[in-house]
């Protein structure tokens, strides 16, 4: 029950926060904001399609009827005030160089968009997207990650916290249109990685601390092929992961948060959409280990130690998201929200290693970044920002405090972010006169 409270305040505030802003419509532009604020009703006309507002809705001074005359509480009440993220929000990104697309994850307008690869602001202007898949239709919530099939011309995406699916689209999709394929995967997915080599797809989940393998094609209700987890295998809290099908491994970033529950050891998963715990999982207390790299066998399952680990106070290592692995290079680069860097290892390093470069400072641009992404063909490396509207793109041999090749921007420059991740709660401080919202 408290699952489902939580749950269902994120989502009336995500639906508070999707009423007054530019949007995607169903032909992938952006709706227009309003010149002058909107008025309280008009932020509570119904959303339609893909987020626009209803242009045949009676005027805003109208509807609903009779509302600001109304002398009692109930109905249709409209808020005194919102506080929301008007703009889409960049998490994860992936980059198809053979078609020149790239793909980015919005978890605040629950949506997909892409845009041409060379595609960049010119001045402090947002840049238009190609496509947007957005709507009821789409059934996606609070999108984690993304990746690309480019042979099948197929986007995936996975819901984290609220949804517990992973969609499949393809290129063309535009709009509030079907998911080509659903696949129902465990509560809390987060990463997403897909190894043509090995026809398999590989998804994280956070809580249960386990990573699961499917088919590449895998959907509604397939089991999967094998799951790691349990205590040998030092996952805790995992989130970006990339599946190597070259090297045969499978690279995890952890942000090393135990919740209490012991992992039931074992490759079958522990749970699925819709079923119940079928192992017991006892209480056995918390823990915050350090931030790791864990590195596994492609073929492990079930409770099994990594191959190698990278971790400790030279790492600089703090809330690792997103990963990706340049084969050609040999080297792993990992978005680390924790202090607004991209920080790049190489492949075969173990233990407390520094990483080889490490992507920081004002000129950058790098603020809360969770989706990292090498464009192998072109020698780049896109970073998706959540603590800004912008992606950016760097030589993928950059280092320090340098300017960005190319800035993507999704909103006018200088436009805040509300910093909210899929909120759960709020509270209101009355000491302070403040409003708290956990994250």
């Amino acid at each position: 029950m408290r699952r489902l409270m939580i749950a269902t305040t994120g989502l009336l505030l995500c639906s508070i926060g999707r009423g007054n802003s530019g949007d995607s419509s169903a032909t992938g532009t952006i709706c227009p904001l309003p010149s002058s604020p909107l008025s309280e009703a008009r932020l509570l006309a119904v959303e339609r399609e893909n987020g626009c507002l209803d242009r045949a809705a009676a005027p805003a001074d109208s509807w609903p009827p009779g509302w600001d005359t109304a002398t009692i509480a109930g109905g249709d009440v409209p808020p005194a005030r919102i506080v929301s993220d008007p703009y889409p929000t960049l998490h994860s990104v992936v980059v198809d160089a053979e078609h020149d697309r790239v793909f980015v994850s919005d978890p605040n307008r629950h949506a997909l968009w892409s845009y041409d690869r060379l595609a960049a602001s010119k001045g402090r202007e947002a840049v238009q997207a190609l496509t947007s898949i957005r709507g009821p239709a789409t059934g996606m919530m609070f999108i984690a990650a993304v990746t690309v099939d480019p042979q099948a011309r197929e986007v995936y995406t996975v819901d984290n916290d609220i949804g517990d699916r992973m969609m499949v689209f393809p290129y063309d999709a535009n709009g509030n249109v079907k998911p080509k394929r659903v696949l129902n995967v465990p509560h809390q997915a987060w990463g997403l990685s897909i190894s043509p080599e090995r026809n398999e797809l590989a998804v994280s989940v956070e809580a249960p601390r386990e990573i699961m393998i499917y088919r590449r094609d895998a959907k509604d209700n397939d089991q999967a092929l094998r799951v790691i987890r349990g205590p040998k295998t030092g996952l805790g809290d995992p989130h970006g992961v990339f599946l190597d099908g070259k090297n045969n491994e499978i690279v995890v970033a952890n942000h090393g948060n135990h919740n209490g529950r012991q992992t039931a050891p074992g490759d079958a998963p522990a749970r699925q959409r819709g079923a119940r715990y079928s192992d017991s999982q006892p209480i056995v207390g918390g823990r915050f280990d350090e931030p790791s790299i864990a590195i596994y066998n492609a073929d492990a399952k079930g409770d099994v130690a990594p191959i190698r680990k990278i971790q400790g106070p030279k790492t600089g290592l703090n809330w690792p998201m997103a990963v990706d692995v340049d084969l050609a290079r040999n080297e792993i680069a990992v978005a680390n929200d924790g202090d607004s860097s991209i920080r790049i290892f190489r492949r075969a390093d173990s233990g407390n290693a520094a990483p080889v470069r490490v992507l920081k400072g004002p000129l950058t641009g790098i603020k809360g970044p969770m989706g990292v992404a090498f464009d192998r063909k072109n020698n780049e490396m896109w970073v998706a920002n959540y603590g800004d509207h912008t992606a950016l793109v760097f030589s993928s041999t950059a280092s320090g405090n340098v300017a960005p090749i190319r800035i993507l921007r999704n909103a006018p420059a200088g436009s805040p972010t509300v910093g909210f991740g899929n909120p759960g709660a709020v509270a209101y401080d009355s000491k302070r006169d403040e409003i708290l919202v956990p994250n």
